[in-house]
């Protein structure tokens, strides 16, 4: 029986562009948080307290509710993309530029779907604030590598669909809203 980890799990590092007071490259981490660790939840509720975003209270939420249920759900992954370097057993969520819930296909294991992405409202492209850029693109990106081999689907609200366009997705059907990306 393998061990089960109750912190945040580092997986890689990436690097995204710093556009704020210089344009340079700027690396942060990717870890997976554990619904069932009370420090992890905490950081999802805590940015969805600051971020107001309607897809962040929906991660919170959905974490909150395996937390709830106290069994481990190995289908439902919770990411962020953070600017910290470590110490990840204790996420700070004024760190977190980013958060996504992957849905791993658990019957033919061909597909994941991607519930949620949602950028810190303060970075999405259109912001006038934002310091950095490329925060989804990276993210996405490194979905993309994580799930190699795999089909990556997704239903996107209207607003997001040139983004996805842009990154490589194609509707299921003409028209539709339901995305997906052989990765």
């Amino acid at each position: 029986m393998s061990e089960i980890s109750f912190k945040g799990n580092f997986i890689s590092h990436l690097n995204i562009q710093k556009i704020y007071p210089i344009k340079m490259p700027f690396k942060v981490s990717v870890v997976e948080l554990n619904p069932l660790d009370s420090k992890d939840l905490r950081a999802l509720r805590d940015v969805d307290d600051l971020w107001e975003a309607s897809f962040s209270g929906n991660i919170y939420k959905e974490a909150a509710s395996i937390h709830n249920i106290g069994e481990a759900d190995e289908a439902q992954k919770f990411y962020v993309l953070t600017r910290q370097m470590k110490n990840f057993e204790n996420i700070f969520p004024e760190d977190i530029l980013a958060e996504a819930k992957i849905a791993e296909d658990s019957f033919n294991g061909r597909s994941v779907n991607l519930d949620y992405l949602q950028v810190h409202p303060e970075h999405l492209y259109d912001s006038e604030v934002r310091e950095f850029k490329g925060l989804g693109r990276g993210f996405l990106d490194f979905f993309k590598q994580l799930y190699k081999g795999k089909e990556i689907d997704l239903h996107s609200v209207f607003s997001a669909r040139d983004f996805y366009f842009k990154n490589g997705f194609h509707p299921v059907e003409r028209d539709s809203n339901n995305l997906y990306f052989i990765a």
